[in-house]
């Protein structure tokens, strides 16, 4: 059986280059939504005084939210204006005031109005520090989606990914839509393949500081501590999103195989009994089943496994080669990418593998999709502007948008929603 060269293409992702740059947002749509979106109105605070706004003013926040959203199309407009809302069909519309107190704080009102009566349909109030603005008016933006649609919104949720930053790949997080960033590893030696802890606590991520691949994990403001040291080789982890245990691939005399384990105690067991390799491991979002990558049928190809590592089944069989599966919030679907004449694309299937949809072409090399906790959203690495940038789209292809810029940015992964108990 052939084995996959998937730890070799794992260690030659690490290395390439530029610096951190400012992270900028621009708008590609390479597709035709098939899916609704509804019209709404945003226009300006009104300020008290002019505001020095660190990064964007309160309306241009709520607009990038609502077209990355995958549910709303922004309808901008310098001031109230019903003839243009009713034109463009926008039944609603956002806005707000806005004063700078005497503190230093800023004082927000922020409403949603139907357009036609300017009935008040949700009114929020915030008085935040100047680099607070942009986290208030995501929390804002989520209960206007929750107002409206009944559901979560996923302005106030994160990424983590890997950034060049002095020529070293270096892990950060940042909001949704690439603004914010922070670095979270500091280190001389390469850092990839971040996933979130079970309640965003935390990451688990590889790094390479003893040349060779090993996983550790990183609680935010702890400190960093080695995962699972009695194997040589450790990447590839997944967190339960119920019990936060990991799953990881370790390597061994040649062989790449699924290990379960504690992180606390350190403890670990290995999953599947196979011949074959085994790598990038995705639990169900019940973890009550687990797919991953295997080259048992000869090439990588996503296969699907109970939770205790019995009733393993193939999912993919178009193309000959196709890995990274993750599923979907709603655990209808499952996402992965799938190499087309020597370029990777991703894809969305059902979870017999049936009903195949292409998510990207023609736009270079498309990796590493990971879903918005709501399901309306993938995010991705794209080659397709020369260097690797993370892009969001809708889950049907459409609404492309990069979130990055500058330095090459690989491997997003979408942050759980950082309150699970809270339902908007």
């Amino acid at each position: 059986m052939k084995k996959m060269k998937l730890l070799v293409a794992l260690i030659a992702m690490a290395l390439a280059v530029p610096s951190f740059a400012a992270i900028d947002t621009i708008a590609v749509d390479v597709g035709i939504s098939v899916f609704k979106t509804m019209p709404i109105g945003i226009v300006p605070f009104e300020e008290e005084s002019a505001i020095k706004w660190p990064s964007e003013a309160p309306h241009k926040i709520l607009a990038r939210d609502a077209n990355l959203s995958g549910r709303f199309e922004a309808v901008p407009s310098d001031r109230f204006d019903l003839v243009l809302f009713s034109k463009k069909r926008a039944r609603q519309y956002v806005t707000g005031k806005a004063e700078k107190l005497a503190n230093g704080k800023i004082k927000l009102d922020c409403f949603l109005y139907a357009a036609e009566t300017k009935d008040v349909l949700l009114g929020e109030s915030y008085t935040v520090k100047p680099y607070e603005v942009r986290q208030a008016i995501h929390s804002f933006f989520d209960k206007v989606v929750y107002r409206l649609f009944g559901e979560r919104g996923v302005a106030s949720t994160k990424l983590a990914y890997v950034s060049k930053i002095e020529g070293v790949k270096q892990v950060v997080i940042s909001d949704y839509d690439g603004f914010s960033r922070k670095q979270i590893t500091r280190d001389s030696s390469i850092n990839m393949m971040p996933v979130w802890q079970k309640g965003n606590k935390g990451l688990v991520y590889v790094n390479f500081r003893n040349n060779r691949p090993s996983l550790y994990s990183i609680a935010f403001g702890g400190k960093e501590t080695p995962l699972f040291t009695q194997f040589t080789q450790t990447f590839s982890p997944a967190v339960n999103p119920k019990t936060g245990e990991l799953l990881f691939a370790v390597t061994d005399n040649g062989k790449t195989e699924l290990y379960r384990g504690d992180m606390k105690k350190g403890t670990a067991q290995k999953f599947l009994h196979l011949k074959s390799n085994q790598v990038s491991p995705s639990w169900s979002p019940f973890a009550s089943e687990v797919l991953f990558t295997s080259d048992r049928g000869g090439s990588p190809q996503v296969y699907a496994v109970g939770k205790d590592g019995t009733d393993v089944r193939r999912i993919t069989y178009m193309g000959h080669y196709n890995e990274r599966a993750s599923w979907s919030p709603e655990g209808d679907r499952i996402v992965y990418t799938s190499m087309d004449d020597g370029k990777m694309n991703i894809y969305t299937c059902a979870l017999d593998g049936t009903d195949i949809v292409q998510l990207t072409s023609n736009a270079g090399n498309n990796e590493h999709p990971s879903w918005s906790p709501d399901g309306k959203l993938i995010a991705f690495a794209s080659d397709r502007g020369g260097n690797y940038q993370i892009y969001i789209m809708r889950k049907d292809g459409s609404g492309v948008t990069r979130i990055t810029n500058g330095s090459e940015n690989t491997s997003p992964t979408w942050s759980w929603y950082f309150d699970e108990k809270k339902k908007k």
